[in-house]
């Protein structure tokens, strides 16, 4: 160790008032959020003060640096600011700018001694090396401390909260005002609910995170005024209210597309406390007919208005299969000439069978739209007037949820 930092060390070890004060308000002046609460600001100012002592310590006394652990303050300081939802950048942040204010201090101080300029370097340089490794052991400490202690009470709190919105969901003798204010959300206004949740290709550690993580952008994408109500009931699953949404769902796509492996399911925006529960209902439904498609061919957003009436399938979306294969007879045979077939037959009846609409949809000519029509009765077996509605709905069905209701196509010749 320099001996020139030494002898500017050790002083301050016996009165480490200015220096703390320094610290502490240069820290309270950039980071507002860190020290604006008195209880908090009170934790902070014994946190600096022994972050102080530590370093003085090890630079005027020659402790070692190794010894040096996070104070009872630090650990104390990381809980409470997880408790208060401040990113644990900016708590590492307080540490960064508390470290940069230290050294200056102690630079200023080194340049007032009667050292050479090689003495100097060779202080700056120990200076330098001591605060970062202090800095850096501490972090290690804090950082556990605070994703514990954010862990721990985003449980508790979701906990509660699920508690809320489960009784919410299941009884009508509440009152929507009181039950509004303890979620700190409006039960009159229109509500989309939504259900979000993760593939099996995330894995499970991280799948809560990254729901949450999109929930603001997805308010965004709808164009939310003010904050979604959200809870998990798993830890790979987020149920979600979403106020006042003025965007069409298809913005939700583009944000999910960057976020591998989730996906969407939302209800229809409906008002009220009736609404709440209407469309928290219709996002369950859709979200059960979209995890029954294959992942290779599921949707990121689905929306309860594109089900029609496959959300009566919601209970068992597995039945779905043998019906779809019984309405469309050879057309649901997975392979490319019945997926051509379907389209046809899709473009033309999701248009009120207008030959037009359908050869504009698929840039083609009317005769050929007519001539696959007739193709596609054939392969059925029956004409289309027999159970028309039937082929409509199952035609829906192989939209939405692709191969899980098709019949897989026949290997080749000697493969079974």
């Amino acid at each position: 160790m320099s001996d020139t930092l030494g002898r500017v060390a050790g002083p301050l070890l016996a009165d480490t008032s200015r220096v703390v004060g320094t610290v502490l308000r240069q820290v309270a002046d950039e980071l507002p959020e860190v020290a604006g609460d008195p209880r908090v600001r009170e934790v902070l100012a014994t946190t600096v003060g022994d972050m102080v002592t530590a370093a003085l310590t090890v630079l005027g006394a020659g402790a070692p640096v190794d010894g040096v652990r996070a104070p009872d303050a630090a650990l104390e300081l990381a809980r409470r600011l997880a408790q208060q939802g401040v990113p644990i950048s900016t708590m590492l942040r307080a540490y960064r700018i508390g470290q940069a204010c230290f050294q200056q201090e102690l630079i200023a101080l080194i340049a007032g001694t009667p050292a050479d300029g090689a003495q100097v370097a060779a202080a700056a340089r120990d200076l330098a090396s001591v605060t970062f490794s202090v800095i850096d052991a501490v972090s290690e400490e804090v950082v556990a401390a605070y994703q514990s202690e954010r862990d721990s009470w985003m449980r508790q709190r979701n906990t509660a909260r699920l508690a809320t919105v489960t009784a919410l969901l299941s009884t009508r003798s509440v009152d929507a005002g009181d039950v509004g204010s303890t979620l700190g959300y409006d039960l009159a206004g229109a509500h989309v609910g939504a259900v979000l949740w993760c593939g099996a290709d995330v894995d499970e550690v991280e799948r809560l995170g990254r729901l949450e993580r999109v929930v603001p952008e997805v308010a965004a994408a709808l164009g939310c005024t003010r904050p979604p109500l959200v809870v998990a009931p798993d830890a790979s699953t987020l149920w979600a209210w979403f106020p006042d949404a003025a965007a069409p769902p298809d913005a939700v796509t583009d944000v999910l597309a960057g976020t591998p492996g989730t996906y969407a399911a939302l209800g229809d925006p409906v008002e009220g406390l009736a609404g709440f529960r209407r469309s928290h209902q219709q996002a369950q439904q859709t979200q059960q007919i979209a995890a029954a498609a294959d992942p290779a061919h599921r949707a990121r957003t689905t929306t309860s208005a594109q089900l029609g009436p496959l959300a009566l399938l919601a209970a068992d979306p597995g039945s779905a299969a043998p019906w779809v294969q019984s309405a469309l007879g050879g057309l649901a045979d997975d392979d490319d000439d019945a997926a051509r077939l379907r389209e046809t037959l899709w473009a033309y009846l999701s248009r009120g069978g207008s030959l037009a609409a359908a050869a504009t949809e698929l840039h083609l000519h009317k005769n050929t739209i007519m001539y696959r029509i007739r193709k596609a009765e054939q392969v059925r077996g029956r004409p289309l007037s027999e159970g028309r509605i039937d082929v409509e709905v199952a035609l829906l069905a192989c939209r939405l949820l692709g191969t899980t209701v098709l019949r897989a196509a026949p290997g080749p010749p000697g493969s079974g």
